[in-house]
């Protein structure tokens, strides 16, 4: 998903989300057996409650720290977009004269011409910016949880035998 664009279709963006839901739903079961397996039993009651605490409160944390991270990528990158959106800048008089006759047909109003091709101008700069924010946050949540798989390889293996109940019945 990090190396998406604009100019995707609706498969591309589809497709990897239905790997994920595939890949989350995976995921529970192993990691009930994993936190329950070796709780005693008298415990479980408790550990079942901050077991859903935990994973509610981590998704909460997870998605605070994603909007911070967001939001920092994208004022970094809007400053880096605009950097080269000056008058001196030719593709940006050539984009500035050809929006301004466009609007000038529909409104025949140069001044409100002008300001929409300025309004234009700066939405293509914020749609870059916030993609480009998306995709270095797609990429850090990448490589955080590459780590994370590797951490699951010093887990203590736990393995629930068949009948066993495990969980807080």
């Amino acid at each position: 998903m990090a190396r998406m664009n604009l100019y995707i279709s609706p498969g591309q963006v589809v497709w990897p989300r239905v790997v994920l839901v595939v890949g989350l739903s995976m995921l529970f079961a192993p990691i009930n057996v994993a936190a329950f397996r070796y709780t005693p039993q008298h415990l479980r009651g408790a550990a079942v409650g901050l077991f859903a605490l935990l994973r509610n409160e981590g998704g909460s944390v997870g998605m605070s720290i994603n909007k911070i991270i967001e939001q920092r990528r994208e004022q970094f990158h809007l400053a880096r977009v605009g950097e080269n959106l000056g008058p001196l800048n030719s593709q940006v008089q050539s984009y500035f004269s050809q929006g301004q006759a466009f609007f000038m047909q529909r409104t025949g109003d140069p001044a409100r011409s002008q300001q929409m091709t300025l309004q234009t101008l700066d939405n293509l700069r914020q749609q870059q910016a916030v993609s480009l924010a998306y995709f270095d946050v797609f990429w850090l949540f990448a490589v955080l949880s590459l780590g994370l798989v590797l951490l699951v390889l010093l887990m203590k293996r736990s393995v629930a035998e068949k009948g066993e109940l495990i969980g807080g019945e």
